[in-house]
């Protein structure tokens, strides 16, 4: 037990801001002794956190923020990036930060944003039902446009989502608005991009990129792990099949054209009529000032051979069309080009760019053959070169000589 004066020198060491257990040394007492009587005078010690050690990471932060906002979250990529970059810190550190980012990224709510009119379109795929065609049945596959200002909707079910049936659609939307916004935002489809590079760059299919480019529009991805933040209107797909699709119980359409119909009048009629919930606004007000701010179509014509289909080259620079095979420029092998017949003849392209013309062939199976697409293709190496081989030719025996005296002293029983 403490007396009044050790209590005072109690309070006079904790007023110069020692510690329990600093006084404990000091004086000797006991330091839950020490622990009662400041709680009991109301003076025990408060400890805040404690301030973390700056870490070897702390100055590269900004950077590998903005490399996530990019899209870019491969530790090993971003490590090298930052060697580069003088960082002298460990991949563990790299890793334990990023940990929690991706966490993050996955729960953090959506942080919802407007554009300005003219600025983002938002394109949308999905699944829509069946359609039997005699005893085939065909996957009905939803299109939607729908612009980040007003919310205007266009929509269009097709039977494929192949590339050429998304660029079609993309211009008939254009068609319909009547101009093109500054970008549009798509989902990971393989159909506009191929994946990432080292550095966890975009690599953007190369006659998707060529299509953008011809009707002055940049593409961008929705980000990674964040598959809710496609954009700031609701999912395209999603408000037909609520909406739309649920109206059509008990009425179905007759065919696919009779859907399309039936969709096109319920968009003008009711999607594009809507107040919407997020503006308030009804969609019609909001796209009379959107209009003016669209890109022109200026009398562009469509982007070429959007209804070809889309072919690899094989390695031998022949393409498969129909049963028959024609050749291209050995130079394209390996990449994908557009075959379209034109007239009678096939016609295959890469872009807008033309690489070779053929007249159909007569029947399956045959070969078409430029010899100038072939000129100077390269000849894999022989593999029998660089092979480590021998020589041999074959001789007559060769026979011991030996003198007479040995035979005689086999002749006599003696030994050699």
């Amino acid at each position: 037990m403490l007396r009044g004066r050790d209590v005072q020198e109690l309070k006079e060491l904790q007023r110069q801001g020692m510690s329990i257990q600093a006084i404990s040394k000091l004086t000797g007492w006991d330091r839950k002794t020490i622990r009662k009587y400041m709680q009991a005078a109301g003076l025990a010690p408060e400890y805040g956190p404690r301030t973390a050690p700056p870490s070897k990471l702390d100055a590269f932060k900004p950077y590998l923020e903005e490399r996530l906002r990019a899209g870019v979250w491969n530790a090993r990529v971003l490590l090298r990036e930052l060697r580069e970059r003088n960082y002298a810190g460990g991949y563990t550190i790299l890793t334990d930060w990023l940990r929690p980012q991706r966490s993050a990224a996955r729960v953090v709510a959506v942080r919802r944003f407007e554009t300005a009119p003219g600025k983002q379109a938002q394109v949308d795929w999905g699944h829509l039902g069946t359609l039997e065609l005699g005893e085939q049945e065909r996957k009905l596959h939803g299109f939607t446009f729908t612009l980040g200002y007003s919310r205007r909707m266009v929509a269009e079910v097709a039977l494929d989502q192949k590339l050429g049936t998304l660029l079609r659609l993309h211009e008939a939307a254009f068609q319909q608005i009547g101009g093109v916004p500054e970008e549009i935002l798509y989902d990971r489809m393989k159909t506009v991009w191929l994946g990432t590079d080292e550095r966890g760059e975009i690599i953007w299919h190369p006659v998707f990129l060529d299509f953008a480019r011809y009707w002055g529009f940049t593409p961008r991805l929705c980000r990674p792990y964040r598959a809710q933040t496609k954009g700031k209107v609701e999912s395209g797909v999603k408000y037909v099949r609520r909406n739309f699709l649920c109206g059509l119980q008990g009425r179905e359409p007759s065919s696919l054209s009779d859907l399309n119909a039936r969709l096109r009048e319920w968009i003008w009629d009711v999607a594009n009529q809507r107040v919407h919930g997020t503006t308030h606004e009804q969609v019609m007000v909001r796209w009379d000032v959107e209009q003016f701010s669209l890109q022109s179509l200026a009398g562009q014509p469509p982007y070429p051979y959007v209804d070809g289909e889309l072919r690899k080259v094989a390695r031998d620079a022949y393409v498969d069309w129909q049963g028959s095979r024609y050749s291209v420029p050995w130079q394209y092998a390996g990449q994908d080009v557009w075959v379209q017949e034109i007239a009678g003849d096939v016609d295959i392209r890469t872009g807008r760019e033309r690489i070779a013309m053929h007249g159909k062939a007569q029947r399956k199976h045959s070969v078409l053959t430029f010899p100038p697409h072939h000129q100077g293709i390269p000849l894999g190496v022989r593999r029998a070169e660089g092979k480590i081989t021998i020589h041999l030719r074959q001789s007559a025996p060769e026979v011991e000589k030996r003198s007479l005296a040995a035979y005689e002293r086999v002749a006599n029983g003696g030994g050699r």
